[in-house]
């Protein structure tokens, strides 16, 4: 009975020309057999399954090939079949994971010095270089610097960080590269082909996603597929089953889901996954990266560098945004690790999964802001905003200056609901028809710019909470304008805004620091230069500044800022010979009551015996 070989094994490949995936590699050894300029030491590195220990023996078969043919070995001539067959003592192969001691490597050493049987070099090929103890590398340190030149040394390892530097330094080393898909499933359906087997173009999908660039992992996988399936041809059910892997429609319907948020629908897959014995860990891991592919489209849709293959369908941009996948990615990257840590995985995946379709959709304040702006433009110009375009109207564009009550008709994507707390604040002569949402809705986030600009100087505040996206379709009535003036420029550079803000601000200060409120009472707001607040004091007045510099009193006043209008402030102090035309003082320096309160001081009356001797 005739022993079955592995399909690896079957297509492990006989010259360097055959090696998938290394051409980088090959290249160079092949030139190197041409030009007769064979290192005494190499090192090849890289992930498992990419040709490590099989360009060894090709390169071993080259070096002592009597009819070498353009730096390949003939693989007919007496040296090339004894080493195919083992049977030469000219090619040594030793396991350094089982011989990883001292005692072997002095073995080594004493054997090292016998010439070869029939080749021209001794070739020693070490696996799993990295296995050695420091006492073995130590060892073997010399000799590999220094070797008799009749011996050439093929060292590899799937973890070079753990050779020590000064083997690294005596060796070539050449990094093998993961084998990319695209090459696996060419070779995949090379394979089929001449071994008169039938793979389905999905199974080769399914098992080149798997494979993770390993050729050798991917022909196991074909190798025990085309066993369970007999006589029919390989399908991807057949592969999924063998790896506990889901299909990509499957995946498809759970990103699908997720962009949709119907909870019930995702739920429903995942449940079935577990009926059906599945992984949940090895899920998450395969819809990260489906999710990944897909914001690599997004991101570079003319090359994200892995020449498409394996990508999600075009038809899932049309529903995910860049925000949303990031966000969801986030997600499931940090349900991955917790999964790793919980006795209840499902539990952690279904968490994320649910989290994503509550918290994904929701706009930053950023983006509230941008849309808030475009709205502000098409109402300014009486138009109408649909399918993400500003389509301005003749006649309302020549009336914009008649501002009273104005509403947009909007896309259901872009369709706002504004609900104000409290009263409802005046900008400027326009008046902000709003209409308030359901309480059942879920908050999303305050929109502090706009409070921030709206505010007025009695301190009435207009405060969004929430804006949210509406599904109900139709009109609602937006802010027409805001002071019309960009939201930006009032909150940067506007001095006499920075102004009505000050008595909020030396308010807060007074509460938190008396002191430092009491020093500030002696500056005010000079002018701004790029969100930087130049805070004028007195000329000469150095007690002053030097105080107002204080790295505390600067701190405080810098968060206040902060905090009141929520953009990112500097604050620096410079002399000047008097306030700005326009300033008003409005701050009080403390009362004598709470001047003794802070310092603990008691009142004395200044009477004439106080200074008698």
């Amino acid at each position: 009975m005739v022993s079955y070989l592995a399909l690896y094994r079957q297509w492990r490949p006989q010259q360097l020309s055959d090696v998938v995936g290394q051409k980088h590699i090959t290249e160079t050894l092949r030139n190197a057999l041409m030009a007769g300029k064979v290192s005494h030491a190499y090192l090849f590195c890289g992930p498992r399954g990419t040709g490590k220990t099989s360009t060894a023996k090709v390169l071993a078969r080259a070096i002592n090939c009597t009819e070498q043919r353009k730096g390949e070995p003939c693989n007919q001539c007496r040296n090339c079949r004894e080493i195919l067959t083992g049977a030469t003592m000219d090619v040594i192969e030793i396991d350094a994971a089982s011989n990883r001691g001292i005692d072997e490597i002095r073995e080594l050493k004493e054997n090292i010095k016998y010439f070869p049987s029939l080749g021209d070099k001794r070739i020693y090929i070490v696996d799993e270089v990295h296995m050695l103890t420091n006492e073995a590398f130590n060892a073997l340190l010399k000799t590999l610097e220094e070797p008799p030149g009749h011996v050439v040394f093929v060292l590899a390892t799937t973890e070079p960080h753990k050779v020590p530097l000064t083997i690294l330094s005596r060796c070539q080393r050449f990094d093998f590269r993961p084998i990319p898909d695209e090459l696996i499933a060419k070779q995949l359906e090379e394979v089929a082909v001449k071994s008169n087997f039938k793979v389905n173009g999905e199974a080769v999908r399914a098992i080149t996603r798997a494979s993770e660039g390993s050729m050798r992992d991917a022909l196991s996988v074909l190798d025990q597929a085309l066993l369970l399936s007999g006589e029919t041809a390989v399908t991807a059910d057949t592969v999924h089953s063998i790896l506990g892997t889901v299909a990509e429609d499957v995946l498809l319907g759970l990103a699908t889901g997720l962009a949709e948020k119907k909870a019930a629908s995702v739920l429903k897959l995942v449940a079935d996954i577990v009926a059906e014995g599945k992984d949940l860990k090895l899920l998450i891991r395969e819809l990260t990266e489906y999710l990944r592919r897909l914001l690599l489209v997004l991101i570079a849709p003319e090359g994200p560098g892995e020449a498409g293959f394996g990508m999600p369908p075009a038809s899932l941009l049309q529903i995910f945004t860049r925000n949303k996948l990031i966000g969801t990615l986030d997600y499931l990257v940090e349900a991955e690790q917790a999964m790793r840590r919980s006795a209840h995985p499902r539990v952690v995946l279904e968490l994320a999964l649910v989290r994503i379709m509550d918290d994904n959709g929701m706009p930053s304040a950023d983006e509230l802001l941008h849309r808030i702006e475009r709205l502000e433009q098409a109402l300014a110009n009486g138009g109408q905003w649909k399918n993400g375009e500003l389509q301005p109207s003749a006649h309302n564009a020549h009336n914009s200056h008649q501002t009273s009550h104005k509403s947009t008709v909007l896309d259901e994507s872009d369709q706002i609901n504004l609900q104000i707390e409290g009263k409802q604040p005046k900008l400027g002569n326009t008046k902000v028809n709003v209409q308030s949402t359901s309480k059942s809705e879920k908050p999303v986030k305050n929109v502090s710019g706009l409070a921030a600009a709206a505010e007025k100087a009695d301190g009435a505040a207009l405060q969004a909470d929430p804006i949210a996206i509406s599904k109900s379709g139709g009109a609602v009535a937006v802010p027409v304008q805001l002071a019309g003036k960009n939201i930006d420029d009032d909150l940067s550079y506007n001095m006499e805004q920075i102004w009505k803000w000050w008595p909020e601000i030396m308010a807060v200060i007074k509460k938190a620091n008396p002191i430092a409120y009491t020093c500030l009472c002696q500056t005010w707001p000079a002018e701004t230069k790029e969100h930087c607040l130049v805070l004028g004091v007195p000329l000469g007045d150095v007690f002053i500044k030097d105080m107002a510099e204080a790295p505390d009193i600067k701190q405080l006043l810098t968060e206040t800022l902060n905090s009141v209008t929520h953009l990112t402030w500097q604050v620096r102090c410079q002399f000047y010979d008097a306030p700005p035309q326009g300033w008003q003082k409005s701050t009080e320096q403390l009362d004598t009551t709470e001047a003794i309160s802070l310092f603990q001081g008691e009142m004395v009356s200044l009477e004439k015996d106080l200074y008698k001797k």
